[in-house]
């Protein structure tokens, strides 16, 4: 909200021009705020206003946009008429939105468009498996997975990783791969012990 607050300000104080990247700013703080009819008018713009043609990006944004707020029917439309040619990360983001409020129908969609685009990549097959578990489609959730292997295809562990006096910690999800785990597991269950 304050990055709008400040392009607003931009926008009425500033002899220049707002151009794409921040304009892809302010669609993105509208995404992630629920901003969508904000989002909308600030997209619809661009061209008129701004005089600055929508690139992959921009329609990504909008997708992502009407994805978070469950206009899932909206996004896939906006997808499909999208004036410029399609990115990948715009059927991820329909996709993820489609995962969240459990729409199977909109996920299967997003991901055969997104499978067809990359054949490679893992990401696709984990959250439509999500989607399938989450609805309780737990044979479906085993083909996507056997499909999977089937591609030799995987998805690597997750990680985290903290600074401590200049040093990086990285831990993954793998139990043991940090030189101190054995410590840190021993304070972590005394910390336990305590709750």
């Amino acid at each position: 909200e304050e990055s709008l607050a400040l392009f607003d300000e931009f926008e009425h104080s500033s002899s220049f021009a707002p151009n794409e990247l921040i304009l892809l700013a302010v669609l993105f703080s509208c995404s992630h705020c629920g901003l969508v009819d904000k989002g909308l008018h600030y997209f619809n713009s661009m061209e008129k206003i701004y005089g600055i043609k929508p690139t992959g990006r921009h329609y990504t944004c909008v997708v992502d946009m009407l994805s978070r707020s469950g206009r899932l029917s909206e996004a896939e439309k906006f997808i499909t008429g999208m004036s410029c040619e399609h990115e990948v990360n715009a059927w991820v983001a329909l996709l993820n939105g489609s995962r969240i409020y459990r729409d199977k129908i909109v996920a299967e969609k997003a991901a055969k468009k997104f499978s067809k685009m990359v054949e490679e990549k893992s990401e696709v097959y984990v959250m439509l498996s999500n989607v399938y578990a989450s609805a309780g489609r737990w044979f479906d959730v085993l083909n996507t997975r056997k499909l999977m292997i089937e591609k030799g295809l995987y998805k690597g562990g997750g990680c985290s990783w903290i600074e401590e006096r200049n040093h990086i910690h990285v831990f993954y999800c793998q139990d043991g791969t940090h030189i101190g785990s054995t410590e840190i597991y021993g304070v972590l269950q005394l910390l336990k012990s305590e709750m």
